[in-house]
Protein backbone atom coordinates (compact mmCIF):
# COMPACT_ATOMS: atom_id res chain seq x y z
CA UNK A 1 0.00 0.00 0.00
CA UNK A 2 1.28 3.27 -0.97
CA UNK A 3 2.70 5.42 2.13
CA UNK A 4 0.21 8.59 1.46
CA UNK A 5 -3.01 6.13 0.22
CA UNK A 6 -5.79 7.41 2.67
CA UNK A 7 -7.07 4.57 4.80
CA UNK A 8 -10.49 4.35 6.99
CA UNK A 9 -12.08 2.21 9.54
CA UNK A 10 -15.19 0.12 7.96
CA UNK A 11 -16.21 -1.75 10.96
CA UNK A 12 -15.10 -4.40 13.67
CA UNK A 13 -15.46 -7.86 13.07
CA UNK A 14 -14.38 -10.86 15.33
CA UNK A 15 -13.82 -10.55 19.19
CA UNK A 16 -11.70 -12.91 21.19
CA UNK A 17 -11.44 -14.05 24.73
CA UNK A 18 -8.79 -16.13 26.17
CA UNK A 19 -8.51 -17.11 30.10
CA UNK A 20 -5.47 -16.71 32.06
CA UNK A 21 -4.82 -19.48 34.06
CA UNK A 22 -1.94 -17.53 36.02
CA UNK A 23 -1.38 -14.06 36.89
CA UNK A 24 1.35 -12.74 35.44
CA UNK A 25 3.85 -11.09 38.22
CA UNK A 26 6.52 -8.42 37.78
CA UNK A 27 9.40 -11.29 37.18
CA UNK A 28 7.01 -13.51 35.13
CA UNK A 29 4.66 -13.47 32.30
CA UNK A 30 1.34 -14.66 32.30
CA UNK A 31 0.24 -18.40 31.48
CA UNK A 32 -3.28 -18.18 29.01
CA UNK A 33 -5.27 -21.22 28.75
CA UNK A 34 -4.93 -23.18 25.57
CA UNK A 35 -8.77 -22.41 24.31
CA UNK A 36 -8.92 -19.58 22.41
CA UNK A 37 -12.61 -17.95 21.67
CA UNK A 38 -13.27 -16.32 18.18
CA UNK A 39 -16.75 -14.93 18.81
CA UNK A 40 -18.59 -13.02 15.94
CA UNK A 41 -21.10 -11.13 18.16
CA UNK A 42 -19.83 -7.50 18.15
CA UNK A 43 -22.13 -4.74 17.06
CA UNK A 44 -19.63 -1.48 18.72
CA UNK A 45 -16.74 -1.07 20.49
CA UNK A 46 -16.31 1.95 22.75
CA UNK A 47 -12.42 2.26 24.28
CA UNK A 48 -12.23 5.06 26.96
CA UNK A 49 -9.08 5.81 28.11
CA UNK A 50 -7.38 7.41 31.81
CA UNK A 51 -5.02 9.39 30.21
CA UNK A 52 -3.33 12.23 31.82
CA UNK A 53 -0.84 14.99 31.65
CA UNK A 54 1.84 16.30 34.05
CA UNK A 55 3.97 19.18 33.14
CA UNK A 56 6.93 20.42 34.68
CA UNK A 57 8.37 23.93 34.77
CA UNK A 58 11.41 25.28 35.05
CA UNK A 59 12.80 28.94 34.25
CA UNK A 60 9.07 30.12 33.94
CA UNK A 61 8.68 27.81 30.91
CA UNK A 62 7.39 24.28 30.06
CA UNK A 63 10.35 22.23 30.96
CA UNK A 64 8.57 18.87 30.05
CA UNK A 65 5.10 17.40 29.63
CA UNK A 66 4.81 13.53 30.25
CA UNK A 67 1.77 11.81 29.63
CA UNK A 68 1.02 8.41 30.93
CA UNK A 69 -2.28 6.04 30.61
CA UNK A 70 -2.91 3.09 32.49
CA UNK A 71 -6.38 1.80 32.22
CA UNK A 72 -8.83 1.47 29.46
CA UNK A 73 -12.73 0.99 29.89
CA UNK A 74 -13.93 -1.37 26.94
CA UNK A 75 -18.18 -0.98 26.59
CA UNK A 76 -18.99 -4.04 24.06
CA UNK A 77 -22.11 -4.10 22.91
CA UNK A 78 -22.79 -7.55 21.07
CA UNK A 79 -25.71 -10.12 20.36
CA UNK A 80 -24.66 -12.39 22.96
CA UNK A 81 -22.08 -14.19 24.39
CA UNK A 82 -21.79 -17.80 24.63
CA UNK A 83 -23.00 -18.80 28.17
CA UNK A 84 -19.46 -21.36 28.83
CA UNK A 85 -17.50 -18.12 27.97
CA UNK A 86 -19.91 -15.62 29.89
CA UNK A 87 -19.45 -18.25 33.05
CA UNK A 88 -15.84 -18.23 32.82
CA UNK A 89 -15.34 -14.18 32.65
CA UNK A 90 -18.01 -13.92 35.74
CA UNK A 91 -16.25 -16.75 37.53
CA UNK A 92 -19.58 -19.04 38.56
CA UNK A 93 -20.29 -22.41 38.24
CA UNK A 94 -23.78 -23.32 37.57
CA UNK A 95 -25.74 -26.75 38.87
CA UNK A 96 -28.40 -28.27 37.10
CA UNK A 97 -28.37 -24.61 35.13
CA UNK A 98 -28.46 -22.80 38.45
CA UNK A 99 -26.17 -20.22 39.58
CA UNK A 100 -25.74 -18.06 42.62
CA UNK A 101 -24.70 -14.07 42.97
CA UNK A 102 -23.55 -13.28 46.31
CA UNK A 103 -23.42 -10.01 47.74
CA UNK A 104 -19.46 -10.46 48.72
CA UNK A 105 -16.36 -9.06 47.64
CA UNK A 106 -14.75 -11.09 45.20
CA UNK A 107 -11.72 -10.72 42.49
CA UNK A 108 -13.38 -11.68 39.27
CA UNK A 109 -10.64 -13.63 36.49
CA UNK A 110 -8.59 -12.15 34.47
CA UNK A 111 -8.67 -12.86 30.11
CA UNK A 112 -7.27 -11.96 27.39
CA UNK A 113 -9.35 -9.58 25.38
CA UNK A 114 -8.78 -8.76 21.16
CA UNK A 115 -10.74 -7.73 18.56
CA UNK A 116 -10.05 -7.68 14.73
CA UNK A 117 -11.36 -4.77 12.81
CA UNK A 118 -11.66 -4.29 8.87
CA UNK A 119 -10.14 -1.05 6.85
CA UNK A 120 -10.49 -0.03 3.89
CA UNK A 121 -9.25 -2.13 0.16
CA UNK A 122 -9.25 -5.50 2.50
CA UNK A 123 -7.02 -4.67 4.99
CA UNK A 124 -7.63 -5.48 8.94
CA UNK A 125 -5.86 -4.08 11.56
CA UNK A 126 -6.67 -6.20 15.14
CA UNK A 127 -5.86 -5.18 19.40
CA UNK A 128 -5.05 -7.76 21.94
CA UNK A 129 -5.86 -6.49 25.66
CA UNK A 130 -3.47 -8.92 27.68
CA UNK A 131 -5.04 -8.09 31.16
CA UNK A 132 -9.01 -7.36 31.14
CA UNK A 133 -11.66 -7.98 33.59
CA UNK A 134 -15.50 -7.89 33.30
CA UNK A 135 -16.61 -5.13 35.27
CA UNK A 136 -18.70 -6.12 37.98
CA UNK A 137 -21.94 -3.75 37.70
CA UNK A 138 -24.83 -5.17 36.65
CA UNK A 139 -26.98 -3.23 33.70
CA UNK A 140 -29.39 -5.19 32.06
CA UNK A 141 -32.67 -4.64 30.45
CA UNK A 142 -35.77 -6.76 29.45
CA UNK A 143 -38.53 -6.20 26.64
CA UNK A 144 -41.15 -7.68 25.65
CA UNK A 145 -40.78 -9.51 21.92
CA UNK A 146 -41.93 -7.58 18.89
CA UNK A 147 -43.55 -8.58 15.65
CA UNK A 148 -40.12 -7.17 13.42
CA UNK A 149 -38.01 -9.62 15.25
CA UNK A 150 -35.34 -7.58 16.18
CA UNK A 151 -32.26 -8.55 17.49
CA UNK A 152 -31.37 -6.98 20.68
CA UNK A 153 -27.53 -5.66 20.95
CA UNK A 154 -26.65 -6.85 24.85
CA UNK A 155 -23.93 -4.25 26.89
CA UNK A 156 -21.02 -5.44 28.34
CA UNK A 157 -17.91 -3.80 29.97
CA UNK A 158 -14.62 -4.24 30.62
CA UNK A 159 -11.57 -3.00 32.54
CA UNK A 160 -8.14 -3.45 30.57
CA UNK A 161 -5.04 -2.82 32.72
CA UNK A 162 -1.03 -2.79 31.98
CA UNK A 163 0.66 -6.36 32.90
CA UNK A 164 2.72 -6.39 36.04
CA UNK A 165 5.12 -8.15 33.66
CA UNK A 166 5.76 -5.37 31.62
CA UNK A 167 3.80 -3.19 32.20
CA UNK A 168 2.02 -3.41 28.29
CA UNK A 169 -1.38 -2.00 28.38
CA UNK A 170 -2.62 -3.65 24.73
CA UNK A 171 -0.37 -4.59 21.43
CA UNK A 172 -1.96 -3.50 18.02
CA UNK A 173 -1.72 -5.39 14.17
CA UNK A 174 -2.25 -3.07 11.24
CA UNK A 175 -1.51 -4.36 7.72
CA UNK A 176 -1.20 -1.26 6.29
CA UNK A 177 1.92 -0.05 7.74
CA UNK A 178 5.11 -0.65 5.70
CA UNK A 179 7.39 -2.28 7.82
CA UNK A 180 9.50 -4.66 6.60
CA UNK A 181 9.10 -8.37 7.71
CA UNK A 182 5.56 -8.05 8.22
CA UNK A 183 3.58 -10.75 10.04
CA UNK A 184 -0.21 -11.42 9.36
CA UNK A 185 -3.19 -11.20 10.66
CA UNK A 186 -3.05 -14.84 11.35
CA UNK A 187 -0.04 -15.00 13.15
CA UNK A 188 -1.47 -11.84 15.33
CA UNK A 189 -4.53 -13.37 16.35
CA UNK A 190 -3.13 -17.13 17.07
CA UNK A 191 -2.46 -16.70 21.16
CA UNK A 192 -2.66 -12.87 23.12
CA UNK A 193 0.31 -10.82 22.11
CA UNK A 194 1.96 -9.09 24.97
CA UNK A 195 5.82 -8.73 24.10
CA UNK A 196 7.89 -8.48 21.68
CA UNK A 197 9.92 -11.66 22.10
CA UNK A 198 6.22 -13.82 21.02
CA UNK A 199 7.06 -11.86 17.56
CA UNK A 200 11.06 -12.13 17.35
CA UNK A 201 10.99 -8.71 17.44
CA UNK A 202 13.63 -6.87 19.91
CA UNK A 203 12.87 -5.17 23.04
CA UNK A 204 12.61 -1.66 22.96
CA UNK A 205 14.43 0.87 24.86
CA UNK A 206 13.06 1.06 28.70
CA UNK A 207 10.73 3.93 29.30
CA UNK A 208 9.66 3.95 25.22
CA UNK A 209 7.47 2.73 22.95
CA UNK A 210 8.38 1.16 20.18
Amino acid sequence: MAANQKVYFEGIDDIMIVMMKEEDTIATPPVYDEQLYRLPIATKLGVKGNGSTKVKYASSKVFRRVSRETEHELSLEHVGIPIEVLDKIQNVISNKGVVFKRAMATELPYFAFGFIGRISDGERMAVWYPKVQMVNATESEYVTAEEDDEIKDVKATFTAGALLFNDVLNSAYDSTRMDTDMIDLATFIEEPIYEEKQLNIPEPPAGGDE
